[in-house]
């Protein structure tokens, strides 16, 4: 399973536009189409994805509406969405990049398997930026399942990276960058796991229920999808029209697409499918989770 475009719906489009073309080096694609009430969506793509490969699909899609109303801030929603880099020496340098031209950053984090940068764009869409170690150095408990943590970044030994390049000023995403996972804000724990672990068919790879937290991904990544309750627990649903998250996308294999059917034919009675599940065509489906979010799911 893979991650795929992030939909944001934002008020003041020239404005996000701007920090995303500027800062992290997106190209606005030639492409701009209509969403709900006329509003334009503008895609935007990094341009060493968007030139080798015309077919992928967008980073970032924009939904501009300028009447969107601002969510609730203990309501269901995203997190933070996350970029990806291929390596810890792609990483200092988007860190430098960003630092010199004037980027704030909320925060940084070792997260034992990888290494993050956190920010915020201007309507204030949480953005995580990282690289993995190699998965043969995550660490294990006694059981054989990954463990993570929040620790301070080594910024200095993450700098030191960049003491030998010779190719000049350091440069945001550099090459090869994707989105690698999501995080949402959820109202209830359980409720949410149950969706994407009982429905969605994603492995608990990180249980942080007493944290308020939990991390689930396929393949054996530390996590695609990671949620939590921190500001959010009992607190409002997803409501479309509201600004932020709008959808995002998953890209399932074809034979796990057609097993994803299979699940939902079978616990229908419990997950009311008519309410939640939309198939769009015979390779499509839209998904809401409980507190309203909208999941596209992707054959591949």
């Amino acid at each position: 399973m893979k991650i795929g475009t992030i939909v944001l719906r934002v008020k003041k489009i020239e404005r996000v536009l701007d920090f995303y073309q500027k800062y992290f080096g997106l190209q606005l694609n030639n492409k701009k189409h209509r969403y709900d009430n006329n509003n334009p969506a503008y895609e935007l793509s990094f341009e060493h994805l968007a030139s080798s490969d015309t077919t992928m699909s967008p980073l970032l899609i924009l939904h501009h509406d300028p009447n969107a109303r601002n969510p609730s801030p203990s309501s269901a929603g995203l997190y933070h969405f996350a970029i990806l880099v291929p390596d810890r020496k792609s990483l200092a340098s988007t860190y430098l990049a960003l630092k010199l031209s004037g980027v704030h950053f909320d925060g940084f984090a070792d997260h034992l398997v990888s290494e993050s940068l956190y920010l915020r764009d201007p309507e204030g869409n949480g953005i995580e930026i990282y690289h993995d170690r190699p998965s043969r150095k995550w660490p294990r408990d006694s059981a054989g399942n990954i463990m993570m943590d929040t620790l301070p970044l080594d910024l200095q030994s993450l700098i030191e990276e960049m003491n030998h390049d010779r190719s000049g000023n350091p440069m945001a995403f550099p090459t090869g960058a994707k989105i690698g996972h999501i995080h949402l804000r959820v109202t209830n724990l359980d409720r949410s796991i149950t969706l994407y672990h009982e429905i969605l068919g994603q492995d608990i790879t990180v249980n942080w229920k007493q944290m308020s937290a939990a991390f689930l991904s396929t393949g054996g990544y530390h996590h695609h999808i990671g949620m939590n309750t921190w500001h959010s627990l009992n607190g409002e649903g997803h409501i479309q029209g509201m600004s932020g998250l709008e959808n995002f996308t998953i890209t399932i294999p074809d034979k796990s697409f057609s097993t994803l059917w299979d699940t939902i034919n079978r616990q229908s009675a419990n997950y009311e499918p008519q309410r939640r599940i939309q198939e769009t065509d015979k390779n499509k489906l839209m998904v809401s989770d409980p507190d309203g979010i909208q999941i596209v799911c992707n054959s591949e």
